[in-house]
């Protein structure tokens, strides 16, 4: 076993080094770690021994912060000597913790996968499959623990109790009509195979669900400022980059998905502007560069991305050095510097909010900032008028007729 196994971590080691990562520290600590379990249990190395022994160094539900990344250094060694073993090494990917929870029914899982195939084959993207699976299985899960097995014993009640649930009486209306979309859509696609017949399930889906009208969060005008000016900027590696990610949010208004997204040639600096496709719409969206913003895109760009291949404007600036993966921890760390009255949230949506309400309370008609923002809608952008509260005091109604008797509320 021995040398087999000796073999196994030099040959995944040279893999990794090809990869971009010049260091393996963790990476040889953990196989060192492993190789004492197998010699010790007698056993040859293979992802079912490895996973046994992650279960026993696993240190429990309550992890420091150490501990979790020591137990996900032991985790990705295991996965990564296992791909290799298997010739499957081929990429540095992110090993994902959490498995999606699906079905166990055999025909539940039969129309899971046929539905998924549909979706690939229509070409969907990556984000809206994931979705729909996740929906459709909590969907299915729902009917088993129901003991319904099979969707010819689903009935039309059956849909309508399903979103009875309390899960649902929490969400918002949009994200439960978000579901009921989805799900539609599944039903839908087994009544034209006729996997159920004769029934409409898909009719039994609800269609409208109650309006809720919130009041959303902008940035303090000092956290603004902060920001614009470079103030705000946090003490970190990648701050420059960071700042230029922060500012075409907050002054150009762009998505989180399109500014990871973000090419290089999307950029044009001769005309100075930004045009691009948007993730969400499929829409091209042509924006001005501002001075600020092209600054601080230049400034990262020319100084400080790793000089890559990959055209992507943002990078890694750990090995191995590729497009940034859409995450919410760079608005999180670059907005940590501010209290909660100045930041009611940490992500890249309130910079987005802070954008639009700011076009808002320079009478900027409705038209200009829903196309600025890429909202296909121009009723869509109502919403921002709540943080407008020059204009929300002109919206107070009177209290004639209904005036208060008690003399400690006059």
């Amino acid at each position: 076993m021995s040398n087999d196994f000796e073999q196994l971590v030099n040959d995944t080691i040279n893999k990794i080094k090809e990869f971009g990562i010049k260091s393996c520290k963790a990476f040889k600590l953990s196989c060192q770690l492993l190789k004492v379990y197998l010699e010790l249990n007698d056993l040859e190395f293979s992802i079912k021994n490895g996973e046994e022994w992650l279960s026993k160094v696993h240190p429990g539900e309550h992890m420091t912060e150490t501990q979790r990344k020591t137990y996900s250094y032991r985790r990705r060694t295991v996965l990564m000597l296992a791909e290799n073993k298997a010739g499957k090494l081929h990429i540095w990917r992110t090993y994902h913790q959490r498995t999606a929870v699906r079905p166990k029914t055999a025909e539940h899982l039969q129309y899971l996968k046929l539905y998924e195939q549909k979706l690939h084959d229509e070409k969907k993207a990556n984000s809206t499959i994931s979705l729909s699976m996740r929906v459709i299985s909590g969907f299915l899960i729902y009917l088993e623990q129901s003991g319904i097995i099979s969707m010819r014993d689903v009935l039309p009640g059956d849909i309508i109790k399903y979103f009875t649930q309390d899960k649902f009486v929490r969400r918002k209306p949009d994200g439960v009509k978000a579901y009921a979309y989805k799900l539609r859509s599944f039903l839908s696609f087994l009544e034209e195979t006729g996997a159920v017949i004769n029934k409409a399930l898909s009719i039994a889906v609800p269609k409208v669900f109650a309006k809720q009208e919130t009041i959303i969060n902008v940035l303090s005008e000092k956290a603004e400022e902060m920001i614009k000016s470079g103030k705000a900027i946090p003490s970190s590696a990648t701050a420059v980059r960071d700042h230029a990610m922060i500012l075409l949010a907050l002054r150009l208004g762009i998505r989180k998905s399109d500014i990871y997204k973000m090419k290089l040639s999307d950029i044009d600096w001769k005309n100075e502007s930004i045009s691009f496709v948007q993730q969400k719409t499929k829409i091209t969206i042509k924006l001005p560069l501002l001075p600020d913003v092209g600054n601080a895109l230049m400034d990262y760009i020319l100084n400080f991305r790793p000089r890559v291949a990959d055209k992507t404007v943002f990078i890694r600036h750990k090995a191995p050095y590729r497009a940034l993966v859409v995450s919410p921890k760079v608005a999180e760390r670059y907005l940590s510097v501010f209290d909660p009255v100045d930041c009611p949230e940490r992500g890249f949506h309130i910079l987005r909010r802070t954008f639009a309400t700011g076009m808002m309370r320079n009478n900027i008609p409705r038209s200009t900032i829903s196309a600025s923002i890429g909202q296909i809608d121009p009723n869509s952008v109502d919403v921002y008028l709540s943080a407008d509260e020059v204009r929300m005091q002109k919206c107070a109604l009177p209290l004639k007729g209904i005036e208060c008797a008690r003399g400690d509320l006059q």
